[in-house]
């Protein structure tokens, strides 16, 4: 019996100390290059001590950062979604294999153009885990939106 529940406090605590963490912060603009194509940068703040994992992970490995753009209006991506600096690649003990993550902040652009003027809105549903050396959140999602401005010279 003792066993067990040394066992369940250890579980427990692992949980709490997770659950403890920050999440990322998220930050998002948009801005025309054009009259007719603009670029959307969402920036993410990583909670000190934290790493926010790629946007690519290996099969058994961690969420993998995904930026969704499915549920915008009035624009069409054009390209790939890059992020600024490149992510550090190393080992993590804890899924066994090399990983790649940001620390500290990351940028993530997407550049597009314009489909419909009036209703142009970047509306992003972002999926993330990040890890502290210690323990790991689970997955969380969170949505940013904002609106496509008029072009200005």
């Amino acid at each position: 019996m003792k066993k067990y529940l040394l066992a369940f406090l250890a579980v427990a605590a692992v949980v709490l100390s997770a659950a403890a963490q920050e999440p990322v912060k998220w930050r998002t603009a948009v801005r025309m290059t054009s009259p007719t194509e603009g670029v959307v940068t969402v920036r993410a703040i990583i909670p000190e001590g934290a790493h926010l994992y790629g946007l690519s992970m290996p099969q058994g490995g961690p969420k993998a950062t995904t930026l969704d753009f499915s549920a915008s209006s009035g624009i069409a991506l054009q390209g790939k979604l890059a992020a600024s600096p490149s992510p550090v690649t190393a080992r993590d003990e804890a899924f066994g294999c090399d990983l790649q993550w940001w620390t500290g902040r990351v940028a993530f652009t997407q550049r597009f153009r314009l489909t419909d003027p009036d209703k142009a809105r970047a509306n992003i549903k972002i999926t993330y885990m990040t890890c502290n050396g210690a323990n790991c959140m689970p997955p969380r999602t969170e949505n940013v939106s904002a609106p496509v401005p008029p072009y200005k010279k």
